[in-house]
C-alpha cells in the first residue's frame, strides 16, 4: 500500500516496502552490527553554531551508521529508486516528493529499539538534507508493541503506527518522534529496528564500482572540545571573581557550555571507552594550588581491580587556556588516597586523552598504598 498524506505535514507511508526475498539478507546484516551500536546522541548547537553530538534523556536507543559495500544500503537505494517507485513519485502531490528521483542516499543509520526505548521530538539536520526516509523493522513484529512516529507541524500531530516493513518519508525539519517501545523479549534480534536515511538531492559520486572503498560501520561519538582554547577561556571567566573583565552573553554562554556539556559528557565517554562505568558526575570548587579556586567536574567508578576511583577534570583559573584542564585519577580513600594527575595538551585527541587516562589508573593503582 502507497499512500501520500497531507496533515500535519505531507508525508509518504509505503507499507511492504522491501521484497520478501530481501529481508533475509537484512536482517542477516543487522545481526552482524552487535558489537558495533551504542547509545544514540542528540543534536545540539553548540561553539560557533557548529553542531554538537552528545547523550541525552531526550533519547534511548542504540544506533550505528553503514556505508557502502553494505547490503543492506544496497537494497534499500535499489527499492526505493526502482522502476516501480519513480513515477509514484514523479506523480506526487506535493513537490518536495517529486525531488526523490534526483536524491540519493550516502548511508544509513541503524536503531534499535528495546523496552523502555524511545525518542523525543526533534528535526533532522544536514548539509543538503531534504527529507527523511524511515523503515520499520522488526524480526518478530508480534514482540513489538510502540515504537510509533509523530509528526508535528503547526500545533497538529499525526501517528504512524508501527509496522514491520513499514517506509515512512517526510521533510526533514518536520518535529518527530519515536513512542516508548515494549519488546516482549530480552533478545536483541527481537528488536524494534529503524533505517534512516537522509535524502540528498544531487547524484551520487561517480565511483568505479571495483573501487568503492568499505567504510566500517560506526557509531556517534560525542563531540570532543575538551582542549578548545577559545571555549576554555570562556569557562575560565566563570570562576573569577567580581574585579575580573566584564563577560559577552555568547561567553557565559559557551562557558556554562563547556562545564555541564563538553566536560561532563566526553568524562563519560573517556570512561566508558575504558572499560569502567561512570556515577553521577558533580561540579564543585575546591582550593587552587596557587591561590583562589578551581573547579572539578568528577565522578565515581571501580577500576579493573575493583577499587574506588574518583576521576575528573579539573579547570583551573590562573593559567592560560593551553594548560588550564587536568584530568585525574584518584585511587582510594582518606589516609590510603593517591593521586596522579595531568595538563591536557592543547589540540589533544579522543585517542590521547584516553591513552592518558588509561595511564592514570595504571599510575594511581602503582602507588597506592598505607602511608
Amino acid at each position: 500500500m502507497r499512500t501520500e498524506r497531507t496533515s500535519p505535514r505531507a508525508h509518504l507511508v509505503i507499507d511492504d516496502f522491501f521484497t520478501p526475498a530481501a529481508l533475509p539478507a537484512i536482517f542477516g546484516e543487522i545481526a552482524s552490527l552487535d558489537r558495533h551500536l551504542a547509545r544514540g546522541l542528540v543534536r545540539e548547537i553548540g561553539h560557533d553554531g557548529q553542531s554538537v553530538f552528545f547523550e541525552s534523556p531526550r533519547r534511548r536507543n542504540q544506533a550505528v551508521w553503514i556505508h557502502d559495500p553494505s547490503k543492506t544500503l544496497r537494497l534499500f537505494r535499489e527499492q526505493l529508486w526502482s522502476p516501480a517507485m519513480l513515477p509514484w513519485f514523479e506523480g506526487a502531490r506535493e513537490p518536495l516528493f517529486q525531488i526523490i528521483p534526483g536524491c540519493w542516499s550516502p548511508n544509513l543509520q541503524v536503531s534499535r529499539y528495546m523496552s523502555g526505548d524511545h525518542y523525543d521530538f526533534h528535526e533532522d539536520e544536514g548539509a543538503g538534507v531534504n527529507l527523511t526516509a524511515i523503515v520499520f523493522l522488526a524480526e518478530a513484529p508480534e514482540k513489538v508493541r510502540g515504537g510509533d512516529i509523530v509528526l508535528a507541524y503547526g500545533g497538529a500531530q499525526t501517528k504512524i503506527r508501527f509496522r514491520h516493513n513499514r517506509l515512512v518519508i517526510f521533510p526533514s525539519k518536520t518535529l518527530h518522534r519515536v513512542t516508548r517501545v515494549r519488546v516482549d523479549s530480552t533478545d536483541p534480534r527481537h528488536a524494534r529496528i529503524s533505517l534512516q536515511s537522509w535524502l540528498t538531492f544531487g547524484k551520487p559520486p561517480e565511483t568505479k564500482k571495483t573501487k568503492i572503498r568499505a567504510q566500517p560501520a560506526e557509531a556517534d561519538r560525542p563531540t570532543f572540545l575538551l582542549t578548545e582554547e577559545p571555549i576554555i577561556g570562556a569557562a575560565q571567566g566563570l570562576l573569577r571573581g567580581p574585579d575580573s573583565r566584564p563577560q559577552t552573553p555568547e561567553e557565559l554562554y559557551w562557558g556554562a557550555f563547556y562545564l555541564s556539556r563538553i566536560l561532563t559528557q566526553n568524562l563519560r565517554w573517556l570512561l566508558a571507552e575504558g572499560g569502567l562505568t561512570l556515577g553521577a558526575v558533580e561540579i564543585r570548587r575546591v582550593e587552587s594550588e596557587v591561590g583562589g579556586e578551581d573547579l572539578e567536574v568528577y565522578g565515581r567508578a571501580r577500576d579493573h581491580d575493583g577499587a574506588s576511583v574518583r576521576v575528573g577534570f579539573t579547570l583551573r583559573e590562573s593559567v592560560p587556556p593551553a594548560a588550564a584542564v587536568r584530568l585525574f585519577v584518584e585511587r582510594g580513600r582518606g589516609r590510603t588516597t593517591q593521586t596522579a594527575r595531568c595538563v591536557l595538551p592543547s589540540g589533544a585527541e579522543p585517542s590521547e586523552t584516553l591513552a592518558l587516562l588509561r595511564g592514570l589508573l595504571q599510575r594511581a593503582a602503582k602507588t597506592s598504598s598505607p602511608r
